[in-house]
């Protein structure tokens, strides 16, 4: 079992040796978000996985959020309870901040003192979570340009947030990564780059299915691969980053983002991510494909 609370500040680093040593694959939650954990787990279980990444996203999926916030430490045990039963291991939470607005709440870039007070005060109990269950990395999202509002502004403020919240998990032996999804101020790997230069030590959640939405080249992205602790995948061509898969072949060449982790010797999980439940008979489609390329899944 993965799991040894009450590890003292000196040896909190050891949650480093968790990463593989190449690259693993994973199972996100999102997709089992009609489930209970307990089954949701299961699940992803019985597709073959030996590790897993937890959505806990406010208003998304399993309704875990709050429960996480009032009480870090009980929520994390329920984890390691619903994980050590399955011989699950959980390498990462992915958490989002929205205050209650799913629709229209900018995230990480909103200028509001008090918003962005909350979103740290949010994220130091996701960071409490994560650190009592031992899952060694936390994802989140950059948030998006705001109408009205200087791109350069947006920008600052998403640094801002992730200076402190890098610091906040890094005192914690854990790591902070933040994902180059479409639509945010990530999206481009000039402004992830951007992000990653500003706040040293932070790490990307790479996405190569929002580099084929954007109909960016994988060659656009080698500067990214030194950052990358996680990578999320599932099938996609320019225009769409969630699509089935077909006749057992992605709508892209995932070949040159193999290359690129591999010349840049990336350690990470590739987690399947899709994120709907009407999705999810695609999780063990895109598996076998990974699993051909010699990504393995235990």
């Amino acid at each position: 079992m993965w799991l040894r609370l009450g590890r003292t500040a000196a040896d909190q680093t050891t949650l480093e040796k968790r990463m593989p040593a190449g690259l693993k694959l994973s199972c996100s939650s999102l997709a089992f978000s009609d489930m209970e954990w307990d089954a949701a787990l299961a699940e992803i279980k019985k597709l073959g996985f030996r590790y897993a990444d937890l959505a806990m996203f406010e208003g998304w999926t399993h309704r875990p959020f709050p429960s996480m916030l009032t009480d870090p430490d009980g929520h994390a045990k329920k984890i390691v309870a619903a994980c050590g039963k399955l011989e699950i291991e959980p390498i990462a939470i992915h958490a989002e901040f929205v205050l209650g607005d799913r629709q229209t709440f900018p995230g990480l870039t909103v200028p509001d003192a008090a918003a962005r007070k909350t979103i740290l005060i949010q994220f130091e109990r996701v960071v409490s979570c994560a650190r009592a269950a031992e899952i060694p990395l936390i994802n989140v999202q950059a948030g998006k340009f705001i109408d009205g509002t200087p791109r350069e502004t947006c920008l600052k403020n998403a640094i801002d947030l992730l200076t402190q919240m890098h610091a906040m998990a890094a005192r914690r032996g854990l790591t902070l990564s933040f994902e180059n999804h479409s639509g945010t101020i990530a999206e481009l790997p000039e402004d992830a780059l951007r992000i990653l230069t500003d706040v040293p030590g932070l790490r990307l959640d790479f996405d190569p299915s929002h580099i084929v939405r954007n109909s960016i080249s994988p060659e656009a992205t080698v500067s990214l691969m030194k950052h990358v602790a996680h990578v999320g995948i599932r099938n996609a061509k320019p225009g769409d980053y969630n699509l089935p898969i077909k006749d057992g072949k992605l709508y892209f060449d995932i070949k040159p983002f193999l290359a690129a982790f591999q010349e840049k010797a990336v350690k990470a999980f590739v987690s399947i991510e899709y994120y709907e439940p009407s999705m999810r008979d695609n999780i063990p489609k895109l598996k076998q494909i990974l699993e051909a390329e010699g990504i393995a899944a235990s």
